[in-house]
């Protein structure tokens, strides 16, 4: 077998598994359905009359829905079956939109009832998303769970930056507001039932104990969760890593670039256009690669490496003097960070016991989604050239040097690739010694954060 062969074969080797294949359909529809909509939506809300005041309130509440949620979204995805959670996630979707095309086919569709329907498909996505990315290791044997997270990651990155936003533009101007409501709606009807078609443990080749991870046992408390969370130092200290990164680079890349695009390289909206294109490009090529590779030895380290590459970059997109040079610098980002993606997914899927995955998964959800918001405030809070220098510098510097007091602080060398670690703890086991003395806890489990 050629050494392509052997590649392709590893990137799709998680669709061999007929539940899986399943979940990966309904995420790629959904997802699709989602890069539609993130184009369409402004254009329906002006077809409504609406202004930008307008819009914003649609897209805020949409991020209320979010970040309300997601912590809901980790209990339930701990205490029911994870299925029956992202199946009625997706349905309470399909309901909401449901309700917009028939509100639209009667002529009484008001921004109000977009601002509805935006808080419920972010309630909707707060808790599918942290019981899907905790559902994958019930579905998909440890070794190949990295191949997986690389698949996700080229759909995301396909679907939400390339092909999603383009096929949206061309429907709103082919079709109208309501046929594109109506696409979006049957993608999550779809979606939910794909989800309903799975059999946990069913499928040939079904690991007998994933399959009764996919049911779950007895309830852990939350404070035992959170016991668990803060009794783990590589835990807790690489989700507050993330935090700090995100803090620091999501204002400066959300809304102070445009600026620096268009006031001092004078460009215009295309040029920015091309740059996200560019990050696309890099991150889906990033994904390809991880998907054909097998997981790297010293993963942990390599892992919060690559985010560290993949943030300094912005301390010099301040300084350039002309518009190309953002280009190989965009590129840098969009490659590291969606490596640092996928091994932060297969880590905490592979580290973190069952029992809490699904409120561990949705607290990291919440710093992403809080501070993001944060970020920008912060970003627009002074607009002189020293102050948007320094956000700059300090956004891509600050990172390296956390991630030199990490190294010291947490043993990164400790962890094997996903499948060579052996035999986890059971679930109610890992969580009761969760903050016992140092010698008596799995230092070696460790994993980085992700980073928007």
């Amino acid at each position: 077998m050629s050494s392509l062969s052997r590649s392709l074969s590893r990137s799709l080797a998680p669709l061999r598994h007929r539940d899986y294949r399943l979940l990966f359909v309904s995420y790629l529809i959904s997802m699709l359905g989602d890069g539609v909509w993130l184009v369409a939506l402004p254009w329906v809300a002006m077809e409504l009359g609406g202004d930008s005041s307008g819009l914003a309130l649609v897209v805020g509440a949409e991020s209320v829905g979010l970040i309300s949620c997601v912590l809901v979204g980790g209990v339930l995805a701990d205490r029911f079956p994870r299925k029956r959670v992202i199946g009625w996630s997706f349905a309470a979707s399909f309901a909401a939109l449901g309700v917009l095309v028939v509100v639209h086919a009667v002529g009484r569709l008001t921004v109000w009832h977009l601002v509805g329907a935006a808080l419920v498909l972010g309630a909707s996505a707060a808790i599918s998303g942290p019981a899907a990315d905790a559902f994958t290791p019930d579905l998909v044997p440890e070794e190949e769970l990295h191949s997986a997270n690389a698949l996700e990651s080229t759909v995301r990155s396909l679907t939400m930056r390339m092909i999603g936003p383009a096929l949206g533009g061309m429907l709103i101007s082919l079709l109208d507001s309501l046929s594109v409501i109506v696409l979006n709606a049957v993608s999550f009807g779809v979606a939910a039932m794909c989800v309903a078609l799975i059999r946990p443990g069913a499928s040939a080749g079904a690991v007998p104990e994933k399959a009764q991870e996919a049911e779950p046992a007895e309830p852990v408390p939350y404070r035992q969760a959170l016991r668990y969370l803060f009794g783990e130092r590589w835990l807790w200290v690489l989700i507050v890593w993330s935090g700090v990164v995100l803090l620091l680079q999501s204002g400066p890349r959300q809304v102070l670039l445009p600026f620096l695009i268009s006031d001092r390289l004078h460009g215009d909206a295309r040029d920015y256009g091309l740059l996200i294109a560019v990050t696309g490009v890099a991150a889906v090529v990033a994904s390809l690669v991880l998907g054909a590779r097998q997981a790297p030895r010293d993963y942990a380290r390599k892992m919060l490496l690559a985010w560290t590459v993949g943030a300094a970059p912005l301390a010099l997109m301040v300084f350039v003097p002309a518009f190309w040079m953002l280009l190989p610098m965009a590129a840098v980002y969009g490659y590291f960070s969606t490596v640092g993606n996928v091994y932060w997914s297969t880590l905490i899927q592979t580290s973190v016991p069952s029992a809490v995955r699904g409120r561990v998964i949705s607290i990291d959800w919440l710093g992403s989604l809080a501070l993001v918001p944060l970020s920008a405030v912060l970003a627009g809070v002074g607009s002189g050239r020293a102050f948007v220098a320094a956000l700059f510098v300090l956004g891509g510097t600050l990172p390296v040097l956390l991630t030199l007091a990490t190294l010291r602080w947490v043993d990164l060398t400790a962890l094997k690739p996903p499948g060579e670690a052996g035999e986890q703890a059971a679930p109610g086991q890992t969580v009761e010694t969760a903050g016992a003395p140092a010698p008596e806890r799995r230092e070696s489990q460790v994993a980085a954060p992700p980073v928007a």
